[in-house]
C-alpha cells in the first residue's frame, strides 16, 4: 500500500532550537536599540512585513509605491509549518506595520511578536472577522484558507488598507483609490472563476487534494470535497487512512488527485496511480510561484488553479 511520508519540512526540536536563535537575535535587537516606536513621521516608505506571499502580493497592490513590503517566508514554503529565523525577528522588529493571516495559522508567531515587536507596532491579521469553515479538532479557530476565493481575497484587501491608512493617513487617498481598483479586479475575477467551474456539471466537481486548503475555494465555486492526504500537520497519513481515501474515489468517481506545489508529488502521484485516476502536482495553495510561473501573483494564482482544475475534471 501507499507506504510514503510528506516532505514536508519541520520538527519540535528544530523549532525549538529555532527559538533559541531567535532569542538571542532579539537580545542583540534590543542592545542595537532597533526598537524605536513604529508610529513616527516617514520620509521614505512604509516597512510592511508579511508572514506569505499571497499577502505581499496584495499589500503591493493596494499599497503601491507608499509601501515596501518583506515577506518572511520564502516561496516554496507554506506557513503551517514554517520555523522562524533570526532573519524573521529582525524583519519584524524593524517594520512599521506586520500583517498576517490569522485563525492559526501562523502559531510560531507569537514567540517573533513577544520579542521582536516594536512599541505601538500595527499587526494586522487580515482574516479577522470572516466566519469559518472546519471548526472542530484539525482547525480550533476554523480553516485559515479563507483567501482561496476571491471574494474573501476582497475582503482582506479591505484590512490591508484600513492597516496602511492606520500606520500612514497621508496616503489615506492613494490607498483607498489602490484598494478600490484591486478589490474590483478580484471580484471581477471571482466572477470569471464561478463561470469557468459552471462548465463543469455538478457530479464532476469533486476534489482529493494534498492537504485542506479549499473548504472556500469549494463552497465559493461549488466543488465538493471528497479528502485530503494530509489531515494533520504533525502526522504522517497512514496506510489504512489512504486506503480508505482510494476507496471513497472510486466510489464517488473522483477523476483526479490534486497536489501542491510546495509538496512532493510523489504522494499525490502514488495515490491518483493506486486509484486508476489522473493527478496535477503543481496547484498554489499556501505559496505564490517564482517569477514567471502560472502562480507568480495572487490572481495568477487563483486563474491558473481553476484552469488546471477544470481542465483535468471535464
Amino acid at each position: 500500500m501507499l507506504g510514503l511520508k510528506r516532505q514536508r519540512p519541520g520538527s519540535r526540536h528544530a523549532r525549538w532550537l529555532g527559538y533559541a536563535l531567535i532569542s538571542l537575535m532579539l537580545s542583540a535587537l534590543t542592545a542595537c536599540g532597533t526598537s524605536a516606536p513604529a508610529n513616527t513621521t516617514h520620509s521614505g516608505p512604509i516597512n510592511a512585513v508579511t508572514t506569505m506571499s499571497v499577502l505581499a502580493d496584495m499589500i503591493h497592490n493596494v499599497g503601491g509605491e507608499r509601501v515596501r513590503v518583506r515577506n518572511i517566508i520564502p516561496l516554496g514554503a507554506g506557513p503551517e509549518d514554517y520555523q522562524p529565523t533570526p532573519e524573521a525577528a529582525r524583519a519584524v522588529a524593524e517594520a512599521d506595520i506586520v500583517f498576517y493571516n490569522g485563525f492559526g495559522l501562523e502559531e510560531w508567531l507569537g514567540d517573533l511578536f513577544a520579542g521582536a515587536r516594536r512599541p505601538g507596532q500595527p499587526q494586522v491579521a487580515v482574516a479577522e472577522g470572516l466566519e469559518p469553515l472546519d471548526r472542530g479538532a484539525a482547525f480550533a479557530q476554523g480553516n485559515p484558507h479563507f483567501w482561496m476565493s476571491a471574494a474573501l481575497g476582497a475582503r482582506y484587501a479591505e484590512r490591508i488598507r484600513d492597516g496602511l491608512i492606520g500606520v500612514d493617513p497621508a496616503g489615506r487617498a492613494s490607498y483607498t483609490a489602490n484598494a478600490e481598483r484591486y478589490i474590483g479586479q478580484l471580484l471581477a475575477l471571482n466572477a470569471e472563476l464561478k463561470q469557468q467551474a459552471a462548465a463543469l456539471p455538478p457530479a464532476a466537481r469533486k476534489l482529493v487534494t494534498n492537504h485542506d486548503a479549499f473548504p472556500y475555494f469549494a463552497r465559493e465555486y461549488g466543488f465538493t470535497i471528497v479528502g485530503n492526504l494530509l489531515g494533520n500537520a504533525e502526522a504522517e497519513p497512514s496506510a489504512s487512512d489512504l486506503a480508505a481515501l482510494v476507496g471513497s474515489i472510486k466510489a464517488q468517481r473522483v477523476k483526479a488527485v490534486f497536489g501542491e506545489a510546495q509538496f512532493s508529488p510523489k504522494l499525490a502521484e502514488a495515490l491518483a496511480s493506486e486509484a486508476q485516476v489522473r493527478v496535477v502536482t503543481n496547484l498554489y495553495t499556501d505559496t505564490l510561484g517564482e517569477p514567471g510561473t502560472p502562480g507568480a501573483s495572487y490572481v495568477e494564482m487563483l486563474r491558473y488553479d481553476m484552469r488546471a482544475i477544470v481542465k483535468v475534471l471535464r
